[in-house]
């Protein structure tokens, strides 16, 4: 609109000047040929008109020349836009019919005019889509193909397509093998990343997904907690992957450098300390053992930890365990599971009154089976049969509740006679007989 109220103003402000032209005068425009006798007269604004007209009339001519020159041309102009516009119709069908399902008709719209469409890579990609579903996986390698030959400077889009389709397959190797090449022509893809992080988690390649995490974060592929949930396990399948075979030093190794490299914060969750634990044990650096789950309960308090501290061997600094220990016990009193830690370690000390001690106040908090059973067998062990016998008791009786619910006979069945049922020598030689 306002372009053209611009174009207005221009044409009135020409138009006001060429009339005050004219209300001056005609002017007086003199032609003279080269035999210098001959002129022609005129005003000046007929010489004008007569200059506009003749440029008019050359450029007429100049056009029918090239008519005449080539008369067939605009005729197949006309053709091939017709072409054009067909295709693109039937192009734009052939995609609703893919979105609709129709795999088959889909794929027969869309290549039928692929070269005349203007955009043959849309045309050959959306069929590759459509013969994959339909189950005509040649016809869909063929087309991808075409879609490259067509626009060689498409690989990204090609690529894209075809990860797509050995993802749907389930081959996943062949995919990965896709999507690394994806990944290291647009790094920053979030859809290669998606992918990418699909890939792993169905291959269970943990190693390459704990690689990738700093780029999901960077990339958000994903929410900060789906993130985090997936670090976590990519780490604690690995933990697990490598404790295989963990007395290999190269395996030792390489947990070591992976504990070393976890994020801080990770390094205080409760379950992948116990996965870096059980390595430890496994390799038996108990000292090393000790130190973690010591500066880690200084850090983040967890029962589990607790009850590992109180589960490590003698050889771990029992005595300094004991110290620490006890003066958790001035903050935290009333912890059943620190004080069963306590137990434990005094025993393994020799500590026996001490250790019944502990045992006893964390009966009289939490009173669990396993507690009950390691004070009969103390008990038992120190000469007393009574205390030892009462609290057997205590611990088969929590492990009778645990027992599902089935049925069982009213009244004791009768003795059966092992003799009943035997048939006498006698008789066994008369039927031989």
């Amino acid at each position: 609109m306002i372009k053209r109220v611009f174009l207005w103003l221009v044409f009135l402000a020409f138009a006001v000047v060429l009339g005050q032209q004219l209300l001056k005068g005609t002017g007086y425009l003199l032609v003279v040929l080269p035999d210098g006798q001959t002129s022609v007269e005129m005003s000046f604004w007929t010489g004008l008109a007569l200059v506009v007209i003749s440029w008019f009339a050359a450029a007429w001519v100049l056009s029918l020349l090239g008519w005449l020159a080539n008369p067939f041309r605009g005729l197949r102009n006309q053709q091939a836009r017709f072409k054009s516009q067909r295709a693109i119709k039937l192009t734009v069908k052939g995609l609703v019919e893919l979105s609709h399902g129709r795999w088959s008709k889909a794929r027969r719209l869309l290549t039928g005019v692929a070269k005349n469409s203007g955009v043959p890579l849309v045309n050959y990609l959306a069929a590759a889509q459509a013969a994959h579903y339909e189950g005509r996986e040649k016809d869909a390698e063929m087309f991808l193909q075409e879609a490259e030959k067509t626009t060689p400077d498409a690989s990204v889009a090609v690529d894209f397509v075809q990860a797509r389709i050995q993802l749907d397959k389930g081959h996943y190797e062949q995919a990965l093998a896709t999507l690394v090449r994806l990944y290291q022509k647009t790094p920053n893809h979030p859809v290669v990343l998606h992918q990418l992080r699909d890939v792993h988690l169905a291959l269970f390649d943990w190693k390459p997904l704990i690689q990738l995490m700093p780029e999901f974060r960077r990339y958000q592929i994903g929410t900060p907690e789906a993130l985090d949930q997936l670090e976590r396990n990519a780490y604690l399948h690995r933990f697990d992957e490598l404790l295989q075979d963990v007395h290999r030093t190269d395996n030792f190794e390489a947990i070591k450098e992976l504990w070393k490299g976890l994020p801080a914060p990770m390094k205080l969750e409760e379950t992948l300390i116990l996965a870096w634990l059980r390595v430890l044990i496994k390799q038996n650096e108990f000292t090393s053992a000790e130190q973690l789950l010591n500066r880690s309960l200084k850090v983040v308090w967890s029962a589990a930890l607790v009850e590992k501290y109180g589960l490590l061997p003698k050889s771990a600094e029992p005595k300094r365990r004991l110290m620490e220990a006890e003066q958790w016990l001035k903050e935290r009193p009333d912890d059943a599971v620190l004080l069963h830690a306590l137990a434990r370690i005094c025993q393994q000390q020799g500590l026996w009154d001490k250790a019944l001690d502990y045992y006893q106040a964390s009966y009289k908090l939490n009173a669990k089976d396993q507690l009950c059973a390691e004070i009969a067998q103390l008990h038992f062990a120190l000469g007393d049969a009574d205390q030892g016998q009462r609290f057997q008791d205590l611990a088969l009786q929590g492990l009778q509740r645990q027992l599902p619910e089935l049925p069982l006979p009213e009244k004791p069945l009768p003795e059966k006679n092992p003799e009943l049922g035997k048939p006498e020598p006698t008789k066994i030689a008369l039927e031989k007989k």
